[in-house]
């Protein structure tokens, strides 16, 4: 029987292990960073990046599909995972023929061919891998899952680190997340068999096919925009600029995309209540909705003035000078900070109110802005044109997800008020900050930045012990 007992345990728990896959995956990647150099993790990161953004084309948008079938039909669930299966199988001879092939053509000659072909070989592997878990999701068990995630981002962090020490071959770590891969295909793998009692067959039904197609097309439609939009822009550094600039427009991604974990954590609480007060109650909708884009400014805004003072700090104490041309793309990218948070809060609700066509529509327009300012930016503004270009591209879905949600949400002046309190708040903040800077180290600033914020809070009236109960509820209880 499932309870909320029991979907409030295994998400709690899955978020968990999601924060510390981040964060484990964070320090790995700024110890490489450090170890490396520019130039190779540069090479890393786009092999990475080029490979990822092919995965969209083995699932399109069929293992959330799955999710949702097996767990409205646990019996049928079965013949559901066979022709997924076998759809995912035909798709990824598909995209690995084509993306070795795209591979040959644009990296004939590059040091990072045979990278590209090690990374494409594990995205293959966690896409089944995805699958596996999506089946298991839908018998609404999280906590397989969970365990998977953490194990494998601990084998890339220990064999990682010991491998650093004999050699910075970027070959040898890209062949340490295959090992991880390996491991954490095998274990969902065992699991499915094991302890679901899964069996694996091959199944083509005509009709069946054409009824997943007309679910799957909108998400698989959007998850490609999404995709596209997440990842072009290191294509077009590698092209126009080569390497050494992607490894330090990597650093400045890395740092902004780690945060995410916050607003994925605190709207994983407001879907299912986005979902029914749409039903139940629009007063509480709109009640709802105001609290949630209120709080993820209130978090947000610290975060992102607080990077942009001490940004000069956290690139040379933390990754060195090499990285000093990664100032500038950090503080751009994690300006946008508080358009990305709130954005999720936006998405959320458009999807929990039937308007996943709205999402799909706005990704798309999203994606060719930044296709088109890349092109037009990089060229001559080089890494920071780039930063600006997603930027820009964050403030421009949020726009469009604004006017999407307005359609939904009675909105009024009153309701943004606490936003004043939240801005004065952090140039107060921010003054602290850089005069704390001056005389402690950037972490010792940023806590004190952060309790100068919190204070001004109080006093302003914007925050309350009721608004404190409520965020912590967002993160404790997720259900």
């Amino acid at each position: 029987m499932v309870t909320a007992q029991k979907i409030t345990a295994n998400t709690s728990f899955f978020m968990l292990s999601l924060v510390l896959q981040k964060v484990l995956s964070f320090v790995y990647f700024t110890i490489l960073a450090r170890t490396l150099g520019a130039e190779a993790v540069g090479q890393y990161f786009f092999a990475i990046s080029f490979a990822t953004m092919f995965s969209v084309l083995i699932d399109l948008g069929l293992s959330p599909l799955l999710i949702r079938e097996v767990a409205q039909d646990q019996d049928g669930g079965q013949r559901w995972f066979r022709q997924v299966f076998t759809l995912k199988i035909i798709l990824a001879v598909l995209t690995a023929l084509f993306l070795l092939l795209l591979n040959h053509i644009l990296f004939y000659s590059d040091a990072v061919r045979n990278l590209i072909y090690v990374s494409g070989l594990i995205v293959v592997i966690d896409s089944f891998t995805l699958l596996f878990y999506a089946y298991i999701r839908g018998r609404q068990s999280l906590k397989f899952e969970s365990l998977g995630t953490m194990i494998f981002q601990i084998i890339v962090l220990t064999v990682g680190l010991l491998t650093l020490r004999v050699t910075d071959s970027v070959a040898v770590f890209l062949l340490v997340l295959l090992v991880a891969s390996l491991f954490n295909f095998i274990f969902s793998l065992a699991i499915l068999q094991v302890r679901f009692k899964v069996v694996f067959g091959l199944l083509w039904d005509q009709a069946f096919i054409r009824n997943i197609v007309y679910i799957v097309w909108p998400f698989a439609l959007s998850a490609v925009f999404a995709k596209i939009y997440a990842y072009i822009d290191t294509f077009f550094l590698k092209v126009f600029l080569g390497d050494s600039q992607v490894g330090h427009y990597s650093v400045a991604y890395k740092i902004t995309f780690a945060l995410q974990f916050i607003p994925l954590a605190f709207v994983a609480a407001l879907y299912p209540a986005f979902s029914h007060y749409f039903r139940q109650s629009q007063e509480e909708l709109n009640k709802t909705f105001f609290k949630s884009f209120n709080y993820l400014v209130f978090i947000s805004l610290p975060i992102a003035i607080g990077i942009i003072a001490l940004a000069p700090e956290i690139i040379s104490q933390v990754y060195t000078d090499e990285y000093r041309f990664s100032i500038w793309p950090l503080q751009v990218l994690v300006a946008s900070i508080p358009f990305l948070f709130t954005n999720f809060c936006l998405a959320s609700l458009l999807n929990a109110t039937n308007r996943q066509a709205t999402n799909t529509r706005n990704l798309g327009w999203t994606m060719l802005l930044n296709i088109i300012l890349n092109l037009a930016l990089i060229p001559r503004l080089g890494v920071w044109g780039a930063s600006l270009a997603s930027a820009v591209s964050t403030v421009f879905l949020f726009s469009l997800n604004f006017i999407g949600v307005a359609t939904v949400i009675r909105f009024s002046r009153r309701e943004f008020k606490p936003l004043l309190g939240s801005l004065l708040s952090v140039l107060l903040m921010l003054l602290g900050v850089l005069y704390f800077k001056n005389f402690w180290p950037w972490y010792g600033a940023a806590l004190g930045g952060f309790l100068t914020y919190t204070l001004m809070m109080f006093i302003t009236g914007t925050l309350s012990r009721r608004d404190l109960a409520f965020i912590r509820q967002a993160w404790t209880k997720i259900q």
